[in-house]
């Protein structure tokens, strides 16, 4: 075990030395960005990314090899380094944190990042980060490399005025969100409430799977075990005047 715990802090520590002497300066240093949001190393540099990429190579396995094959003109993997394209010729990367074999078993400090797609409109690139227990993500802002932690990878509603961020784990969720994308940087609502409806029983816990119904209402679907829902009871959510509210 302390074999095990003294490479892990090792490893932990080659990515602090790789965030450290990555050409260009830390992302601090630009007034973007603090280099350690949610203990994930950020770095934003001067070089651009990713014109070296040939169109008829293929992009090496990975778990976001399917985005990074859809974005190849603008997102690029090295490894434990997630690099995304920025405005003026710079970059964001990303440095995994990982126990031996890539993995986070047993690893609290663990952070792996996995591009999810970019959002053109938005100019938003969604980033998931696998954690030991749990996950979590980051809008990542293609102008400056501005970083928004969310709940988890968010849907975009119909028109893409709004997004919804849910994680709603029994065990390790970390809530519910909704994103308003008009705003920049985005602003992120906590959804705190649960549904409260006349002739129901009080709600303890959401369906995990949310669906946009238009461009202001969101329904839960889907099951969530050792959970037993109402299969009356829907779990519709509105947003009125730019705020969140349960509908009955």
């Amino acid at each position: 075990m302390g074999m095990l715990n003294s490479r892990t802090a090792m490893r932990g520590l080659f990515a602090l030395i790789l965030a450290a002497t990555t050409s260009g300066t830390l992302a601090q240093e630009t007034r973007v960005l603090p280099p350690f949001i949610a203990s994930s190393i950020a770095v934003i540099v001067n070089e651009g990314c990713c014109t070296w990429q040939k169109q008829d190579v293929p992009v090496p396995d990975s778990a976001d090899r399917e985005a990074l094959e859809k974005l190849r003109d603008r997102a690029y993997r090295n490894g434990i380094v997630l690099q995304l394209q920025l405005d003026r010729d710079r970059s964001l990367k990303f440095i995994d944190n990982t126990s031996i074999g890539d993995t986070c078993e047993g690893y609290a400090g663990c952070r792996k990042h996995r591009l999810i797609e970019y959002w053109p409109k938005h100019r938003q690139y969604i980033v998931e980060v696998a954690l030991w227990e749990g996950r979590a993500a980051f809008l990542v802002s293609a102008r400056d490399g501005r970083l928004t932690p969310v709940s988890a990878p968010p849907v975009l509603s119909p028109s893409g005025r709004y997004a919804v961020a849910a994680d709603l784990s029994p065990a390790y969720g970390n809530g519910l969100q909704i994103i308003d994308l008009d705003a920049i940087p985005p602003t992120v609502l906590d959804v705190k409430t649960m549904p409260v409806c006349p002739g129901t029983k009080p709600q303890s816990w959401l369906r995990p799977d949310p669906r946009w119904l238009d461009d202001t209402r969101i329904i839960f679907e889907g099951t969530l075990d050792p959970v037993q829902f109402d299969p009356d009871v829907k779990h519709i959510l509105r947003i009125v005047d730019g705020r969140p509210e349960w509908e009955c």
